[in-house]
């Protein structure tokens, strides 16, 4: 039996439950999996509320859709991973067939990445949706080159965890980064997890900051992973030719923003969603592979880890992202007393 996360009605934490469900053998071209960590996304709060983008398949739904464990065993057909990999699960398979919350998993072989040797299992849970998101904004949507001294990209929604690996992202190519507060007693926070520069949108003017922070040249690049009323001063601050990148956002519409800075500086802006854009693509999926992996093994790369909750607090854990207080990623350790 496996301890697992379900949920049977819409609605918020308190539907999620821990049930003891059958451990299944693999079917083909799947690995079964012994689960020790989870990361978790506010997708999945709208997954749970029923807002989300897939339809749960209530009741039993699964939850989760990444996370990091050892392989028990293989299907057939699956030639790449044996058992004892450690691995990472990557958030693209079905989520109405499959969940990363609970102790033993059975996912396609398609959707793992090795662990690299001395990275724990909460942090191989914790990087790869906020990285290979922040990689697919930054390098991918965005096209900012990897050697990218003297550019400046401006990155909403700086305390999730998109955004703390955003901010690391653009050190490795020497851009320079900012990011926006409401409140001034979370500047030396953002600061402290690695932005170069933020801004207090009620004390301070949005497009006269960026142009002071820019010397007057302008920002190069605005990735939204969340969506707001910066968006407009935002696109006045860009360059000729800037790019802007939408990829999350809880309003369900653009804010404030104009046609004229789209057409007079030729504004370029896309929409980015990690799986349509990125994973689901075999060339774009492993050249960022071959961007992060390394950096993540050297250390030059390391998830913002929040808190950690035990898989008996699922529901605690999802309350506390709700309060919107974290900086960087929530984790969920599991530690299966059954396989």
């Amino acid at each position: 039996m496996s301890l697992t996360a379900q949920f049977d009605t819409f609605g918020g934490p308190e539907k999620i439950r821990l049930v003891d469900v059958p451990v299944q053998s693999p079917a083909a071209d799947e690995v079964q999996i012994r689960m020790r960590a989870a990361g978790q996304n506010r997708a999945e709060l709208f997954y749970v509320a029923g807002h989300y983008l897939v339809e749960p398949p209530i009741p039993n739904a699964p939850l989760g859709a990444e996370g990091a464990g050892e392989i028990i065993s293989v299907g057939s057909g699956v030639t790449k991973f044996a058992e004892g990999d450690r691995v990472c699960v990557l958030l693209m398979f079905d989520w109405d067939k499959y969940g990363t919350l609970a102790e033993v998993i059975n996912v396609p072989a398609y959707a793992l990445e090795r662990i690299p040797e001395g990275i724990s299992f909460e942090d191989a849970a914790a990087f790869w949706m906020a990285y290979a998101t922040a990689y697919g904004m930054i390098v991918q949507a965005g096209e900012m080159p990897t050697d990218a001294a003297g550019r400046t990209a401006v990155i909403t929604g700086g305390s999730s965890s998109v955004g703390t690996a955003a901010f690391q992202i653009l050190k490795q190519t020497s851009a320079k980064s900012v990011t926006t507060t409401r409140m001034q007693k979370k500047v030396a926070d953002l600061k402290q997890v690695g932005a170069d520069h933020v801004i207090v949108t009620d004390d301070e003017d949005i497009c006269a900051r960026l142009n002071e922070i820019t010397n007057g040249k302008g920002v190069d690049l605005v990735c939204y992973s969340v969506i707001g009323d910066m968006i407009a001063p935002a696109a006045e601050a860009l360059v000729k030719k800037g790019k802007m990148v939408l990829m999350g956002f809880q309003s369900g519409k653009i804010p404030g923003l104009t046609f004229y800075p789209i057409l007079t500086k030729r504004i370029t802006i896309r929409g980015f969603h990690l799986v349509w854009h990125l994973l689901d693509h075999a060339d774009r999926r492993r050249r960022a592979v071959d961007f992060l992996m390394p950096l993540l093994a050297s250390g030059e790369l390391k998830p913002v880890i929040d808190r950690v909750f035990p898989l008996s607090g699922i529901s605690d854990a999802y309350t506390y992202m709700t309060k919107y207080s974290h900086i960087g990623k929530i984790v969920v350790s599991i530690r299966p007393s059954s396989t």
